[in-house]
């Protein structure tokens, strides 16, 4: 009763009876909504250089707003990273992030407390860096000029340069 698979002119398998077709169907639409649901969000590759060693921990906090942008990271909004920095490097990577404006703020926690430290005045006493690299000496960074855009299904590309 059951027909067996049969090769075409071109060399691959056909599946010729109604369970065959059916369950190739099941597959290409499984196929189909697992490419819909990695590709719904888009990919953030921050490249972090310029840590000055391998003590403690790089800490990657991405913003979806200003709310708490750059040292406030216990905001609802934010999905923190922590890697292990190597050869004066880090590398934190975002997956499944809904399109939208974002940005990202880096610190090098080297005393592995778990915080940005600073100093009386509050200027940090670890290095830090944001997004698109712009950190008034006086002032701390903003939103607005650090943040880029995200696209369902892209990768963003950032190079990150921390100041000590």
């Amino acid at each position: 009763m059951i027909k067996s698979m049969i090769n075409n002119k071109k060399g691959s398998i056909a599946m010729t009876t109604p369970h065959h077709i059916s369950l190739l169907l099941a597959c290409a639409m499984i196929g189909i909504a697992a490419t819909a649901s990695a590709s719904s969000g888009g990919r953030i590759e921050a490249a972090v250089s310029g840590v000055s060693n391998a003590q403690g921990m790089v800490g990657c906090a991405l913003f979806s707003s200003a709310a708490g942008f750059p040292l406030e990271s216990d905001k609802p909004s934010v999905r923190i990273l922590r890697v292990t920095p190597a050869a004066g490097a880090a590398l934190c990577i975002f997956d499944n992030v809904p399109p939208g404006t974002y940005a990202i703020a880096v610190v090098h926690d080297t005393n592995g407390n778990g915080r940005a430290d600073t100093n009386f005045l509050g200027m940090p006493t670890e290095g830090v860096g944001v997004s698109n690299n712009v950190m008034p000496r006086m002032s701390a960074p903003t939103f607005d000029a650090n943040k880029f855009s995200v696209a369902a299904g892209h990768v963003t590309r950032l190079a990150i340069t921390l100041r000590y």
